[in-house]
């Protein structure tokens, strides 16, 4: 049975609005071994509106990623994979691999709530940079569409706020988040070759690229569903 923890108040400004919302969560239940059937005190219905509103954000968010990520996958492949092998074990190639992640439902169901926001927060930083580098280092290079470049911008400003979204609130995941990639050597070194002058070289590392992105972007949005659907409705 949870106890009741101390409660901390932060403001949250909503997407489209001007509305501050005050969200009272424990960040001290995030730490405790078992799943806790609700991350807000019993009665407290100030912090479950402000937490639907929260999950329900960030789930909307996390579906236009793996949207974007899906659109950017389907625009290359069409361009310049078909009649190719590229989809052969392009997962073993993801710089994510060695975070070992539960990329099912049933086994994300398994894990505790401070266990799924640690995974998202992961994901999330470790997307970052390749992001970043798409719509600024390669944003001018033929494999990089319109609709690709697009989506690309997309998904920094998606990652950012999302990821802001999850820091405020839960915050003591942070540090261990940042540890567990440190120990997981999650590094991205795809740029060079990404911009490498061999044709083949480079449509095979973009299609890594962009395979593995949507990849983790449905991930990712299996485990926000999860939370909001555990959190919001108590279920799951």
């Amino acid at each position: 049975m949870c106890s009741r923890p101390d409660r901390w108040i932060f403001s949250l400004k909503r997407h489209r609005s001007h509305l501050l919302l005050l969200l009272v969560v424990s960040n001290l239940l995030l730490w405790q071994s078992s799943a806790c059937p609700n991350l807000c005190p019993d009665g407290d219905e100030l912090c479950r509106t402000a937490l639907r509103d929260l999950f329900t954000r960030a789930t909307i968010l996390s579906n236009d990623m793996y949207n974007h990520s899906a659109k950017m996958f389907d625009d290359f492949d069409l361009r310049y994979a078909q009649g190719k092998p590229y989809h052969i074990n392009a997962s073993n190639k993801c710089h994510t691999n060695t975070l070992q992640l539960p990329e099912t439902r049933e086994r994300a169901q398994l894990m505790n709530s401070k266990g799924l926001i640690t995974w998202i927060l992961m994901l999330l930083y470790s997307w970052g940079r390749p992001l970043y580098e798409l719509v600024t280092e390669l944003r001018s290079m033929n494999e990089v569409s319109d609709a690709i470049l697009s989506s690309a911008r997309e998904n920094v400003r998606k990652v950012k706020e999302l990821q802001a979204l999850i820091e405020r609130p839960f915050s003591q995941v942070i540090s261990a988040a940042r540890r567990k990639m440190f120990y997981a050597r999650i590094y991205w070194f795809g740029l060079r070759s990404l911009k490498s002058s061999n044709e083949e070289r480079r449509h095979y590392a973009f299609f890594n690229l962009f395979h593995c992105l949507r990849r983790d972007s449905r991930t990712l949005d299996i485990y926000t569903k999860l939370l909001a659907c555990r959190h919001i409705y108590n279920k799951c």
